[in-house]
């Protein structure tokens, strides 16, 4: 009888351990999954201090880059720049950083269809600008007019929309409302939220606009713009050029660029413009206003940053608010 006692009593007893061990054995591998948790949300942080510090670096090299090919303030840019639009790639441990500058002279302000204080002639103009830019790259007159209008609307201050314009109304109708912002874009991206912008569209014309913090439209660099821009010379001569002849234009100028405006205007396919006709204050051979886009893929952390600057005639620059997290 003690015999079964005794036995009872130790098989109870090594269940007993059985499960502290396993109970312990648990608790060791949740430690275990914890700890690997807590190392991999360490080196994910890591990597992205590691990233935001590239993309800072990034930008100060750029700067420097287009401060050194800028040159003095009455030298003209050429084509050959870090301003080509072209994305460099450059190799990092466990990943890889993109960049690429634009001169975001060669692009129509979308802040310039208001003026605030009402130069109704410089929203005139912009407009005009606008019209062309749009009829040359094959957008429906009707959408073309609304986008200006709405456009207009959402900058101006007041809350009577234009004809074919969108106020407050408008958006707080839609199922998640909001107001018009009433000022100026801060990026060109606010463009989705008009009521004629469709993805399509926006696809469409995004290329060739910008959202300065300046209420005019800065001069287009004859010698910084690319091929696949020539339709600005169309938009900024109000259609009177077509977009065949300015890139014609572009086709011949030479490597080192135009020496003077004055070739520029010269150039067989822009030579049947009147002098009333040229849009003088309208292209310029420097630039002012750059883009600076860059992308940082390491280990588990994406981080990108559109960075637009101002290059002063002191060769100073100036840093707007970097729009984070950009696609490009």
């Amino acid at each position: 009888m003690n015999v079964r006692r005794e036995n009872s009593e130790r098989g109870a007893a090594l269940i007993t351990a059985l499960m502290v061990v396993a109970f312990m054995a648990a608790v060791s591998v949740s430690l275990v999954e914890m700890m690997r948790s807590h190392l991999q949300r360490t080196s994910v942080i890591e990597d992205r201090l590691q990233a935001a510090a590239y993309l800072d670096g990034a930008v100060s090299y750029g700067e420097v880059l287009i401060a050194r090919f800028a040159g003095d303030a009455d030298q003209r840019f050429t084509p050959a720049g870090p301003w080509d639009g072209e994305a460099r790639i450059f190799p990092l441990d466990n990943g890889e950083m993109a960049a690429r500058v634009r001169d975001r002279n060669n692009c129509l302000n979308i802040n310039a269809l208001h003026t605030h204080g009402g130069d109704g002639e410089a929203d005139r103009l912009a407009a005009a600008r606008m019209r062309a830019l749009l009829a040359a790259l094959d957008v429906a007159p009707g959408d073309a007019e609304s986008l200006i209008a709405q456009a207009a609307d959402w900058i101006d201050p007041d809350r009577m929309p234009r004809p074919g314009g969108a106020e407050d109304e408008t958006y707080l109708a839609r199922s998640e409302p909001f107001r018009a912002a009433n000022q100026p874009f801060t990026e060109l991206a606010e463009l989705r939220l008009l009521p004629v912008m469709t993805r399509a569209l926006y696809v469409r014309i995004a290329p060739y606009l910008c959202a300065l913090p300046v209420s005019i439209q800065p001069p287009v660099n004859v010698n910084t713009l690319r091929g696949d821009e020539a339709v600005l010379i169309t938009a900024i001569t109000e259609g009177t050029v077509s977009v065949q002849a300015a890139q014609q234009a572009l086709f011949r100028r030479p490597t080192t660029g135009f020496e003077s405006l004055e070739a520029f205007w010269a150039d067989p396919a822009l030579a049947l413009l009147s002098a009333e006709e040229r849009p003088e204050a309208a292209v310029a051979l420097r630039s002012e206003w750059f883009e600076l886009q860059v992308s940082v893929r390491l280990g588990e952390a994406r981080l990108s940053r559109n960075q637009t600057v101002r290059l002063d005639r002191t060769g100073q620059f100036t840093r707007l608010t970097p729009v984070q997290g950009a696609v490009w």
